[in-house]
């Protein structure tokens, strides 16, 4: 697994394992919980990760306790927001299409950060572990998830799902090409320990190809990006001569994780004017989106320093 702590990655497998087993025994079971388990994970976890930004920015590019330093970084960090907000409101189709690009490098990168030996190309596995959790999350189980991106994007399901490939080939040359690329990787000698990554590659597809793409998403987006991102800045802290306990983070996070759960409030709203029909979920993502963009800045920042 991705993750220094062994107690992490335990209660990873277990959870993944306990998820599985649901999904292939106790259908109804999983599918009446999805909805509750994406939520939880969202606002518990999820939404909190990023929300000690501000504090992250102040040490990653030096920040004084001075007025205008600080607001120069909310007026930038808000204005992105702002930016994305409105592109999902007047061109949504492109908004959907920015979410899945920096979805796509955002979790590729952290997923892939501790698994490779730095080198110039990384990037390509990056990209490629980001097209697999996405690729997956989509064409796993399209009758979930194409409604849900169709109402985001306000056009007909039926044209959506014209416009893409057939969902089952397409999961399975995702994760072949996944597999290929790792294997090309391995050549090349780009992993600390392919046991390590294969295994917990091996997992995720798991996860995804099995719970579908809510409970999929809601225990990588929980468990494997926002603790493991959590567990890193706790890192980061502490190579500074700081600590940053799991309660103190919580604690830093509180402000601008409310903050958060009163902008889906009002983008709920707001649903007379985006006409959606799976009004939550729809909105949800589209509240992730609006705040991971400047959120990736950020940790792309964080990367680069760490590297150095």
């Amino acid at each position: 697994m991705r993750h220094t702590s062994n107690s992490l990655n335990n209660a990873i497998i277990l959870i993944t394992v306990l998820f599985m087993i649901t999904a292939m025994f106790l259908p109804d079971l999983h599918s009446t919980i999805a909805p509750w388990i994406l939520l939880i994970s969202v606002f518990v976890i999820g939404i909190p990760h990023g929300a000690i930004d501000h504090i992250m920015a102040a040490e990653l590019f030096g920040l004084k306790q001075k007025v205008s330093d600080h607001l120069i970084f909310y007026s930038s960090y808000l204005l992105i927001m702002f930016f994305v907000a409105l592109l999902w409101f007047f061109l949504p189709i492109a908004g959907m299409a920015l979410f899945l690009i920096i979805s796509i490098y955002h979790f590729g990168q952290a997923d892939m950060e501790d698994f490779m030996i730095p080198n110039p190309g990384n990037w390509i596995w990056h990209i490629g572990r980001g097209v697999l959790i996405i690729g997956l999350i989509i064409f796993v189980n399209p009758e979930v998830t194409y409604p849900i991106m169709a109402d985001a994007m306000q056009i007909n399901e039926v044209t959506f799902a014209n416009w893409l490939p057939d969902p089952v080939i397409t999961s399975g040359l995702l994760v072949i090409g996944y597999f290929l690329l790792s294997l090309i990787g391995y050549f090349q000698s780009r992993f600390h320990n392919i046991g390590a990554y294969v295994y917990d590659s091996l997992i995720l597809s798991g996860l995804l190809i099995i719970t579908g793409p809510l409970i999929g998403f809601a225990v990588y987006f929980a468990l494997w990006h926002s603790a493991g991102h959590i567990n890193e800045m706790k890192s980061y802290f502490s190579g500074k001569g700081k600590t940053l306990t799991t309660f103190g983070f919580y604690k830093k996070a509180l402000p601008f994780t409310l903050i958060s759960i009163l902008g889906l409030i009002l983008l709920v709203a707001l649903n007379s004017f985006l006409n959606l029909q799976n009004q939550f979920l729809t909105l949800m993502f589209i509240l992730i989106s609006v705040l991971t963009l400047p959120h990736m800045f950020i940790v792309d920042k964080m990367y680069t320093e760490n590297k150095g």
